[in-house]
């Protein structure tokens, strides 16, 4: 592959913006994220007799009193809810909440089922909080940070009807490249394509796009089923597609 690395970025932030530059660069070790935290240098031993004390019982205290603890500082920590961890909380049977306005809220799970309501995800480069999983024995679970079987709603769009975000990716997919492929067709894209790179255009498409051999996208089994298939060879039967101008209207997508 020809260029610079700067051109080749360049080409990956325009496909993918911000967050798959963010990686790509991470993934060629430009960002200078170490392979591990650096510990803490505090000064071992209790002989200096100091006290602290440390204003709320989040992550970033918990920390705090943590290592200063290790380092032998007397620690005291205050913290104003009957719980500790701040925006972490895990969320079980029987947790209760209570409202200013005086309400409760009460979590009626099943055995076994729980919620972690506060910080959503520990992203790879968060080498010291990873580090300290580690060493208090914290387990850890993959999170699936997409979900196409999730609902795209907005009330002011689609007459308030909910999209599953699998139609909706797909049934984009469908329509930008029927409309591409109507352009390339009309010549509209001769001045940036090559004869050759036309016909493999319009091949690409009819993949990417699950289009008819005439380039029209007439819906897809990736976008889900109205009848889901059946035993024994039972076809199923395909959903509608969305039409493209509830897919343009940007509140949709807001």
């Amino acid at each position: 592959m020809s260029g610079t690395r700067r051109e080749f970025l360049r080409k990956v932030a325009q496909a993918g913006g911000y967050r798959a530059t963010y990686l790509t660069m991470q993934a060629m070790g430009l960002l200078g994220t170490a392979a591990l935290a650096e510990p803490l240098a505090l000064e071992p031993g209790s002989r200096h007799g100091t006290k602290v004390v440390i204003l709320g019982a989040g992550i970033a205290g918990l920390s705090a009193a943590y290592e200063l603890g290790k380092a032998g500082y007397d620690c005291t920590v205050l913290e104003a809810r009957d719980r500790v961890g701040g925006r972490n909380w895990t969320i079980r049977g029987g947790a209760k909440l209570d409202m200013t306005d005086g309400s409760r809220q009460v979590c009626e799970f099943d055995e076994g089922l729980y919620w972690n309501a506060g910080a959503a995800r520990l992203p790879s480069h968060h080498q010291a909080m990873l580090g300290y999983c580690n060493e208090l024995g914290v387990a850890l679970e993959v999170e699936v940070n997409t979900n196409r079987g999730a609902l795209l709603h907005n009330p002011s769009a689609n007459d308030g009807r909910p999209i599953e975000l699998r139609q909706a990716i797909n049934d984009t997919r469908g329509e930008i490249s029927e409309l591409l492929g109507k352009a390339i067709n009309r010549g509209a894209l001769d001045q940036e394509l090559t004869t050759h790179d036309k016909e493999r255009m319009l091949a690409f498409l009819r993949h990417y796009g699950d289009l008819s051999p005439d380039l029209v996208y007439e819906g897809s089994t990736r976008a889900g089923y109205k009848v889901l298939p059946g035993p024994a060879g039972e076809a199923g039967v395909r959903r509608d597609p969305v039409p493209l101008s509830v897919l343009l209207d940007a509140d949709m997508w807001g």
